[in-house]
């Protein structure tokens, strides 16, 4: 090789999955070269991702326990809790429970104009969630746009 190349998150990932693919090949001479890739060639690349999210769980641990959070940070994409989510001007969360019988709204409360930030929607999602009373899905594990609701996300959780 003429270069000393790097990945992007996006290429890590792509190559992780198609291992994990290759994995269901029952084949030991696949098996022995999945092996080789992973203990050999991606091996720095494991140890990196491994310490970013380390890192991460113990940010998203420590801002838990300093805002008092019930529920549990569960989208590890997200970097700094601190910087501003994607979404726009949203200023409602919507949690249906996990068995969807009940719709639980909660404001966002923003600090500034425009757009909040992803704390700010942690803490309207834990809202949400402590209002439902489900004690088990207390992982925040992604937000969504509704198309007939443009100033509103729905959260989804999980155990």
């Amino acid at each position: 090789m003429n270069c000393n190349p790097t990945l992007t998150a996006a290429e890590f990932k792509v190559l992780h999955n198609s291992l994990c693919e290759l994995d269901r090949i029952d084949d030991p001479r696949v098996a022995a070269v999945v092996e080789r890739i992973r203990d050999q060639a991606l091996k720095g690349a494991y140890e990196q991702d491994n310490a970013a999210f380390s890192s991460r769980y113990d940010r998203f641990n420590l801002a838990q326990s300093t805002h008092g959070f019930r529920t549990i940070w569960s989208i590890y994409e997200v970097e700094d809790l601190e910087q501003q989510h994607p979404y726009g001007n949203i200023n409602e969360i919507c949690y249906r429970d996990h068995w969807g019988d009940e719709a639980i709204y909660e404001t966002v409360k923003t600090q500034g104009q425009g757009h909040g930030t992803w704390m700010e929607l942690w803490a309207a999602a834990d809202r949400c969630v402590q209002r439902s009373g489900d004690n088990h899905h207390v992982f925040i594990e992604g937000f969504y746009t509704v198309a007939d609701q443009p100033h509103q996300l729905r959260l989804t959780t999980g155990s």
